[in-house]
């Protein structure tokens, strides 16, 4: 082949590499209809340990909105360069909490200058934080979550047995294994609910960055000045200028259990 027919044929394959990237990266249908001419018949994508082969099955992984389509489109994804005879794309994932850090794409191609082969690395770069107690980036979360518009959903179950959910701006992180609520009425409710049923659930979830945490233990109403006081003055200000100092009370949960991850890293925190 002639250096100028190495170079026709090496341009319809970094077209091709491309097309696929758009594809993938964008979830658009006319992007996929773009790529279809360029992937063989044979063609065969290996993500991890899963394999998918055959046009059909390709095509269509590369087609629409999939689980990690958003994370895709937030990417920052190199032009292809050349391995030997193989095409290579990395592309560098935005700060996401359950989700990609990089992801490493390897193409291969048959006599046709077609795809014929689809190698996809995905890592995760984020530390998992194990342990009792919960991490600093787990505290900031909570602590600023009405600031940052993501105030803790909350769930509990009454006297009678019946679920609740509520938006409770005034959580904070009481301690290394306790959250705080400042509950701002004493006569039902919750205040009253975990008297019975003290096993709680809260949910922390930021869209943007796919941060998600959830919460579980149980709780119990503190009503000693220092708790109180300190419960109160730790909620934002907004909360306490609610003025309920008088008519509310201080809820105390243990930690049991608290799951989820953020940009910042991923924890699994146990306590019995």
């Amino acid at each position: 082949m002639t250096k100028e027919g190495a170079t026709m044929e090496m341009q319809t394959r970094i077209e091709a590499a491309r097309a696929y990237v758009e594809a993938l990266r964008t979830g658009d249908r006319d992007a996929a209809q773009a790529a279809a001419p360029h992937l063989a018949e044979d063609i065969v994508v290996q993500v991890g340990k899963r394999k998918f082969e055959g046009n059909k099955e390709a095509l269509r992984r590369i087609t629409g909105t999939w689980p990690s389509t958003g994370i895709y489109r937030k990417g920052s994804w190199g032009d292809p360069w050349v391995d030997g005879s193989d095409l290579k794309v990395s592309g560098q994932m935005g700060p996401v909490g359950n989700g990609l850090a990089q992801v490493n794409l390897t193409f291969g191609f048959s006599e046709s200058d077609q795809i014929n082969r689809v190698e996809q690395e995905n890592l995760n770069a984020q530390v998992l934080f194990e342990g009792d107690t919960l991490p600093d980036f787990v505290r900031a979360r909570v602590n600023h979550a009405l600031a940052n518009e993501t105030p803790l959903c909350v769930s509990y179950v009454d006297e009678e047995g019946r679920p609740h959910l509520s938006l409770r701006g005034s959580t904070q992180v009481f301690s290394d294994t306790q959250i705080s609520i400042w509950v701002r009425t004493t006569g039902g409710g919750l205040a009253d609910a975990v008297a019975k049923n003290p096993s709680m659930c809260l949910l922390y979830r930021e869209n943007p960055t796919r941060s998600t945490f959830t919460f579980a233990g149980k709780a119990h109403v503190d009503s000693t000045d220092e708790v109180r006081r300190k419960v109160f003055e730790n909620a934002p200000e907004v909360e306490q200028n609610h003025e309920t100092w008088t008519s509310g009370v201080a809820l105390i949960i243990d930690l049991e259990q608290v799951d989820g991850a953020s940009p910042e890293g991923r924890v699994r925190m146990r306590r019995s």
